[in-house]
């Protein structure tokens, strides 16, 4: 057997980056699988070794010979589950949002490979819960599919309830005339907007609460939120609580899931199982969680159903704001048919969520895409040619057609005329054979031109599918393509504005992929893999002949593509950690050297010989970390931010002056607040409020407004320092650390080399061992720059609460009582001005300092992470330099140690023991290397160059991946391909089979017969 020491796994797992990532990560997420399969096998090969070693004699003096110590440090570095739990832990959230109707769950499934798995939401928009599905990691067959559903807070519904009791009390005041209109311009509005909001908030909100209590708005009118959170009452059960559901499959799943999902309902018992209500839950649903095995999320890509951000209900707005704040990409979903005319797509990213991605450098062709949902809704081809000009093509449809009818009626002559040839010679059996053979000859001849005209008919039919289906495929290409440039012409436009107001910004426009869909094509065509009972057989779609042409496997080669550099950064690090593992190993269970007998321990020889060449490295390694660190604090982006805010002080002003229209920006900018949305949004603290009045949702946040015009002032050197030039530092110190540590080994081999001569090719072989630790050390360093990056955004989003907390005391004192009665919108509102008047400079510069500090802090932490990565590393080196001394160096006592008898005989009995834990040691460690060599087998497996196959190869998991992965674009030009075979028609004739037997069974009779003729002639 091939040693399996003599090749370093590092430079298999490098020797990767040369192939295209398609290829390249299926082959670092088997690697991964096969590092934790063969470390956790070795764990318990040496635990079980350990435990009997323990049973036997004096476990201390068998120990020291058997290397137990080292043993358990590697088992405790090898813990499975906490490597295994670092990997889950993962999570690359990629937030699919879009309106209801928008065919967003409908997406969600057919990237999932299930396709009734979560159900689709087609009532109200409020019954959408937030969605998140992510791979279930968990073996038990009875776990198949998993969901985890958490159900708001007590106190978040109390608080709603109060609300909506409070709401409706002062309708009815001032229905009956007995309450004070805030502002008294508002009283003789016989359709007060005022009043049309509160109604809009109470209605919204008793449509949540029928469906969980069972009462309409009357009855709730004579009731009180301790009425309906009654101690024993079934929703009260389970408010604050978690519930999880296992399921073997699907079949039983979706059921399960689907109340909790959707305005299903189901029955919930009460506490002790009092009372049992049928009842609608999604009220009361904070979100979920669903786990299931599917490709798109293996390596941690977690799929989230978000809603539009102007859909987004009151109970669910930070738990939404939460999850967009986290997106890594992002797929904006709005239908074909109602983009056109609504741009709805790019209405469903609102100005904060913009100048967020911007700032964390998102809003590119690899931070978010937009998908056309239903390309194939309302498609009239034909419609399309005559807007092209295209007249020809209808017309070749139409003399398709004609020779098709035409084709059809040579059949239908003939038909009538075979079946009466056949008819008298089946029936009369007194005509001569001459007679009957010369009309089979006559229907022989009538048979074979049938089967002309149905050749004909049949080339016809094919020529009409795929130029049917073609027509079909460019007038959803050619809406496609006018809705993109559509949708690119409003981006680039809102790109240009935004590069006007944001000073020093010079970004160029980077378009986002576009995705026309098809999710009612993709289920036809999805090819079945293995014995697959989630891939349905229907009839496919016209115009969609393959799964390319449905868009789902570009969406999805774009989204493996567009989160590799995070899964793959992770994945790495865990692989660099398994070698680590594998390498002490190696090192531990070698029997390749003679050792040599010292009067010296191994830790004596490494501080005699070595110890200075590990406080150098230290020292070189702290010495490169302080010209790193200074080139991390160069990229702070709020060093300067002197001129930003003054900036932020005038536009303050005016933005707190514009508080009181609707659209300040749009095409009425003087159409005023509804008075109730005003002063809602004062209570609200200026924060997110949700606008019903009119039927109309609109989403107000007058911090985020705030906050948004600093951040417009900064992004220009936010995006260029911490995500252009801290990015940059990583080429350079990855090489910096290469040069130290390569440099360092070289002299600690060199110098062993020369200690041992006799052992410098077995040290040779140690070289690649040692230098592999350095990967470890650069990617710590890596994710420590990364994690300042992404820290760091996580404060600039914090900005607009920071902000809102300044605001509170003037919005408190704006919604006061005082000021009600007439001018009572004015003075509120001169309240807030008065503040932004006086007060926005403090305000602005506490909250930005506040900020500042944050990025600071972030930034000083590096230094500190570098230091304890440095004593990370120079502590592993050692303990592989220890492992290979241990290889090298005997430990001999020298004679006259201990004098006494006494002690020589225990000396002995030492002796005696040790020697038996050397054979035990000799053993595991053969065992070991067996096991080792399989461990690096299966890398080098896992790392040869396959070439990619299609999703019905053999091989399932792999071929069903790479048939999606290498589909990255749409197909720009139709063929039918394996479609292109076109059935006959029934009207066939029904006797032909019969007739063809019949003159099958003569053909021989009548050649004998012309033979005879001819004889008779001659």
């Amino acid at each position: 057997m091939q040693s399996a020491d003599t090749t370093d796994p590092n430079g298999k797992i490098n020797a990767l980056n040369v192939l295209p990532p398609q290829v390249r990560m299926p082959m670092l997420e088997d690697c991964l699988d096969a590092g934790l399969k063969y470390s956790s096998r070795l764990a318990e090969l040496i635990e079980r070794a350990a435990q009997e070693l323990g049973d036997d004699g004096d476990i201390d003096a068998d120990s020291e010979a058997f290397g137990r110590e080292k043993l358990d440090q590697w088992i405790k570095e090898a813990d499975e589950d906490e490597i295994k739990e670092e990997h889950r832990q993962l999570e690359i959230l990629v937030g699919v949002q879009g309106k209801t109707g928008a065919g967003k769950t409908s997406l969600l499934n057919a990237l999932l490979g299930f396709k009734d798995l979560l159900p689709p939401n087609d009532a109200l928009v409020a019954t959408a819960a937030i969605c998140q599905v992510a791979y279930n990691y968990c073996d038990d067959p009875k776990k198949a599919f998993r969901a985890e559903i958490t159900f708001r807070k007590h106190l978040d519904v109390k608080h709603e309830l109060n609300r909506f009791f409070e709401d409706v009390k002062l309708r009815n005041e001032l229905l009956n005339g007995r309450g004070e209109f805030e502002d008294d311009d508002d009283k003789d509005s016989p359709d007060s907007s005022d009043l049309g909001e509160i109604i809009e908030r109470i209605n919204a909100t008793a449509e949540k609460i029928g469906p969980v209590w069972g009462h309409n708005l009357t009855e709730l009118e004579g009731m009180s939120t301790q009425d309906l959170l009654k101690k024993d009452d079934p929703a009260v059960k389970l408010l604050s609580t978690t519930k999880r559901i296992n399921s073997p499959d699907l079949a039983t799943f979706a059921p399960a899931i689907k109340p909790y999902l959707d305005a299903t309902t189901t029955s919930i018992s009460g506490r002790a199982g009092r009372e049992t209500r049928d009842m609608a839950v999604w009220p009361l649903i904070d979100h979920v969680k669903v786990y299931v095995k599917s490709d798109i999320l293996r390596g941690g890509i977690v799929l989230v159903d978000l809603p539009g951000l102007g859909e987004i209900v009151e109970s669910r707005a930070a738990v939404a704001k939460n999850f967009y704040n986290r997106l890594t990409v992002t797929i904006v979903v709005t239908p074909s048919v109602r983009a056109a005319g609504e741009k709805t797509a790019v209405d469903l990213m609102t100005e904060n969520q913009e100048i967020n991605m911007r700032m964390s450098g998102k809003l590119d062709d690899r931070g978010y895409c937009i998908v056309l949902s239903k390309a194939d809704d309302g498609i009239d081809w034909e419609t399309t040619a005559r807007n092209q000009h295209r007249q020809n093509d209808i017309k070749m449809m139409a003399e398709l057609d004609e020779k098709i009818t035409e084709e059809t009626a040579a059949v239908r002559n003939i038909m009538p005329k075979l079946q009466e040839l056949y008819g008298t010679l089946q029936v009369n059996k007194k005509i001569s054979k001459a007679e009957q053979r010369t009309l089979r000859a006559e229907l022989r001849d009538m048979r074979n031109k049938e089967r002309s005209h149905l050749k004909v008919r049949s080339d016809l039919q094919r020529q009409k599918k795929e130029f049917h289906w073609g027509q079909i495929f460019a007038a959803v290409q050619s809406r496609s393509a006018l809705l993109k440039k559509d949708i690119n012409n409003y981006l680039k436009g809102k790109h240009a504005v935004f590069m006007k107001n944001c000073p020093g910004v010079h970004a160029p426009y980077c378009p986002p992929k576009i995705f026309p869909i098809s999710v009612r094509a993709y289920w036809p065509l999805r090819k079945r893999i293995g014995n697959n009972p989630y891939a349905p057989q229907e009839d496919p779609l016209y115009g969609f002949p393959d799964e390319a042409y449905t868009g789902i496997p570009a969406l999805k080669s774009w989204l493996y593509e567009a989160t590799i550099p995070p899964r793959e950064r992770h994945m790495k690090a865990l692989l660099h950690r398994l070698v680590g593992l594998y390498n002490s190993l190696r090192t531990w269970s070698d029997q390749e050297c003679e050792k040599i007998k010292l009067h010296m321990t191994p830790e004596e020889v490494q501080e005699k010989y070595l110890n200075t060449e590990f406080k150098l490295l230290e020292k070189k390694l702290k010495a490169f970390g302080v010209d790193l660190s200074d080139k991390v604090a160069g990229c702070n982006p709020l060093k300067n931010t002197n001129q930003a805010l003054g900036i932020c002080v005038e536009k303050c002003i005016e933005q707190v002056k514009n508080w009181i229209y609707k659209d300040p920006q749009g095409a009425n900018p003087h159409a005023k607040l509804a008075y109730a949305t005003f002063f809602a949004i004062i209570k609200a603290g200026g924060g997110c409020f949700l606008s019903r009045a009119k039927g109309q949702r609109l989403i107000y946040d007058w911090m985020d407004g705030l906050a948004n015009t600093f951040r417009n002032q900064i992004v220009s050197q936010w995006v260029s320092l911490l995500h252009k030039q801290l990015p940059s530092l990583e080429v350079p110190a990855r090489a910096g650390i290469d040069d130290r540590w390569d440099y360092r080994v070289n002299k600690i081999i060199g110098i062993l080399s020369r200690t041992f001569p006799r052992q410098r090719k077995y040290l040779a072989t140690k070289t690649s061992v040692l230098k592999s630790i350095k990967e470890e050390v650069k990617d710590l360093v890596v994710k420590a720059l990364d994690d300042v990056a992404v820290n760091s955004d996580g404060l600039h989003k914090e900005l607009a609460a920071d902000l809102k907390g300044k605001w509170k005391p003037t919005f408190k004192k704006a919604a006061g009582p005082k000021l009600k009665g007439k001018g009572s919108m004015k003075n509120r509102h001169q309240v807030l001005v008065k503040f932004a008047e006086t007060k926005a400079d403090k305000t602005y510069k506490d909250a930005v300092m506040k900020m500042k500090k944050e990025v600071s802090d972030e930034i000083n932490k590096f230094p500190m992470r570098l230091e304890a990565i440095w004593i990370t590393g120079s502590r592993k080196l050692r303990e592989q330099v220890d492992l290979i001394m241990d290889n090298i160096v005997e430990y001999e006592k020298e004679q006259g140690d201990d004098d006494s008898m006494g002690g020589l005989e225990s000396e002995e009995g030492e002796v005696g023991s040790s020697e038996e834990s050397r054979k035990q040691k000799i053993v595991l460690q053969e065992s070991i290397r067996a096991m080792l060599y399989e461990w690096f087998s299966s890398w080098d497996g896992c790392t040869d160059d396959i070439p990619m196959i299609d999703a019905d190869d053999s091989d399932q998991k792999q071929g069903t991946r790479a048939s999606w992965l290498k589909q990255s674009e749409i197909p720009k030009s139709f063929s039918l391909g394996s479609l292109g075979h076109v059935e006959n028609e029934a009207e066939e004739n029904c006797d032909g089979e019969l007739i063809d037997r019949y003159l099958d069974g003569h053909a021989e009779e009548d050649k004998l017969l012309v033979k005879e003729e001819d004889v008779d002639s001659d």
